[in-house]
């Protein structure tokens, strides 16, 4: 009886063993697929963040090459507005808006109401891969929207560009992106953009810079610290 007892004895703390063992490497499984998803979801929400910025500063172009351009980034997002998973991952349904802002790419205060919110979803994301041992993503979402500075001043250069001289509002704009950026980082390279625009079309007497070099002259600076961005995350 003794012998038995022993022996199943044994047996249970084996099932036991066994079924923490398994319940274990499930936890595991399950963290590592949500970790996955959550990190496929972010390099998706940056290409929504770049394509949608791009869209934004050639919306109220009429020329040929930039109403070509947008089109094909305007085909871009609607691939990566495919099959958003805002019930599945609990964020909020942003491609809801997306058909509307097609449908009107000159409307620049709606395309910052949907980055505004997609940067919130970046940041919820950073969180929870911080929680998820992801130490590397901590400052993506300061990160993003020191893009989005840069990003806008590209948009509001655009539009001032169409004009003679910049107009006030878009003026006061535009000096307040440029200091906050400058209060942000002494880097060369955007000093040198910053002077220009303010020299040639912020606060110059006649604007001498065309919309379309407005945004050339800005693109590579923000291509380079998207890219950067990535490389920071793998």
């Amino acid at each position: 009886m003794r012998d038995t007892a022993l022996i199943l004895l044994t047996l249970f703390v084996v099932l036991l063993a066994l079924g923490y063992w398994l319940t274990h490497r499930a936890e595991n499984r399950q963290l590592k697929a949500d970790t996955q998803a959550d990190t496929e979801i972010v390099q998706r929400c940056l290409d929504l963040l770049q394509a949608l910025q791009k869209h934004r500063g050639l919306g109220a172009q009429l020329d040929a090459a930039s109403i070509a351009q947008r089109n094909a980034l305007a085909q871009q997002l609607d691939e990566l507005w495919l099959n958003w998973p805002s019930a599945r991952m609990q964020l909020p349904p942003l491609q809801q808006h997306w058909p509307q802002l097609r449908r009107n790419p000159a409307d620049f205060d709606a395309h910052c109401r949907l980055l505004e919110t997609l940067l919130t979803v970046i940041e919820q994301l950073e969180d929870r891969l911080y929680r998820q041992h992801h130490p590397r993503i901590r400052g993506l979402g300061e990160a993003c929207r020191s893009l989005e500075d840069l990003a806008r001043l590209r948009g509001l250069s655009v539009r001032a560009a169409n004009y003679e001289r910049c107009p006030p509002g878009l003026q006061m704009q535009l000096r307040f992106l440029c200091k906050r950026l400058l209060d942000q980082e002494q880097d060369a390279h955007l000093l040198a953009l910053i002077e220009r625009l303010q020299s040639d079309l912020i606060e110059s007497a006649q604007i001498r810079l065309a919309p379309g070099e407005c945004f050339a002259l800005l693109t590579p600076l923000i291509e380079q610290r998207l890219q950067g961005i990535r490389l920071s995350l793998d």
